[in-house]
């Protein structure tokens, strides 16, 4: 197991499966466009498509979300070798401009 951070986002991963921490309270001292507080929150869902069981469950605005990938699919197979060829510079990226810009597609 080991706690891993991406992009601003923590979880912790153990091979198939991960659990990340989830908190609604500090969007309040941010300027935001919109806020989202979840008083009582259960989600469940089976990705089929991925492979994957998740729940996600918060009260009060604190809580978590639970993964496990329970069988690597297809899709998820095909995935894998695209981000391994982005990172490997087999695959060539093209970074978008900002929104707003009118070069923008």
């Amino acid at each position: 197991m080991k706690w891993t951070e991406d992009h601003g986002t923590y979880y912790l991963e153990g091979g198939r499966w991960l659990l990340q921490p989830v908190e609604d309270w500090s969007q309040f001292w941010q300027s935001c466009n919109w806020y989202t507080f979840r008083p009582i929150m259960l989600e469940i869902e089976n990705d089929a498509h991925l492979g994957g069981f998740e729940v996600t469950l918060v009260v009060l605005g604190i809580g978590f979300r639970w993964r496990w990938n329970y069988t690597e699919t297809e899709k998820m197979t095909e995935i894998k070798r695209t981000i391994e060829g982005i990172r490997s510079g087999e695959i060539e990226t093209t970074e978008l401009p900002p929104l707003g810009d009118s070069r923008r597609p």
